[in-house]
């Protein structure tokens, strides 16, 4: 299982988070449409079914753990994805493991990268919110949210 240092946060504007990673060279791996079922047990953790919609649909089930906070880094432990092709199956597993289906979100996804820093830039259809979350290297994304705050941060973040 492995850990995620993210930092992630409400924003009024993504596309200037966009032009962000556009002008510090990150590469854009692509932008998808999303549909993320939560699924929540008592025993801490979250389940996920992401439907996504890009150059092919793919569905991928993963675990984290339920930590919902009000700051702006979370450092969790999650699984990785498992893609499946059968989602009646994959929904009766979870029934099975006692997780039960909590909410539906549908965003639309934008993902950039460099070699130590990932980030997330996405705009929920449903329910309405733009979100800038980014992970990867502890030192390299701290410096990112040092830089973001004194600059894009102090105009956009809610």
């Amino acid at each position: 299982m492995n850990s995620e240092y993210e930092y992630s946060f409400n924003v009024t504007n993504i596309e200037e988070y966009i032009n962000y990673c556009k002008n510090n060279n990150y590469r854009h791996l692509g932008t998808t449409k999303q549909t993320r079922t939560i699924y929540r047990n008592s025993n801490g953790t979250i389940a996920r079914i992401t439907i996504e919609k890009g150059k092919k649909i793919e569905k991928k089930l993963d675990f984290k753990e339920d930590k919902i906070s009000d700051k702006d880094l979370v450092i969790r432990k999650e699984s990785k994805a498992i893609k499946f092709n059968n989602l009646h199956n994959c929904e009766d597993i979870l029934c099975f493991l006692n997780y039960k289906k909590d909410n539906v979100l549908i965003r639309e996804r934008y993902i950039y990268t460099n070699d130590k820093v990932k980030f997330e830039i996405d705009n929920y259809i449903e329910p309405k919110a733009m979100v800038v979350a980014f992970e990867g290297e502890k030192d390299a994304v701290d410096n990112v949210y040092k830089e973001l705050e004194e600059t894009l941060n102090l105009i956009y973040k809610c």
